[in-house]
């Protein structure tokens, strides 16, 4: 058995849902039901970038899998949401600031220093 691989060139030219934001509104959040108390999470998610960008990447791997008859969706949430989501609403993961719904202090990113002639323009920032 081979695993499906997600690319940029197997992602669909229409998407179901118009972006990320819809997609966890009406797919993510109605699918992935757990014990909120047992989770960490915020319903600003969107203003974390690890939790944007790994649920722009769950967004398009659906995308992609809900096409397959087969065993695309099983495969989805074996592969992709399951493990995706442990790591998302786990005490080390982006929310652990959060002790309870509601109360929430988002983390500062880790410092960086660029190498000598390696740092980006200030256009491009």
């Amino acid at each position: 058995m081979t695993a499906t691989t997600v690319t940029e060139a197997t992602v669909p030219a229409s998407t179901y849902f118009p972006d990320v934001f819809t997609w966890v509104e009406y797919w993510l959040l109605p699918h992935w039901k757990r014990e909120l108390n047992a989770a960490r999470w915020d319903a600003r998610w969107w203003e974390y970038t690890e939790v944007l960008s790994r649920f722009e990447a769950l967004w398009r791997a659906w995308e992609v899998l809900r096409l397959d008859g087969g065993t695309g969706i099983a495969v989805y949430f074996r592969d992709y949401l399951d493990p995706a989501m442990q790591v998302i609403t786990g005490r080390d993961g982006p929310f652990w600031r959060i002790q309870k719904v509601g109360e929430r202090i988002l983390p500062e990113p880790w410092p960086n220093t660029f190498p000598p002639g390696h740092e980006l323009e200030e256009t491009t920032r």
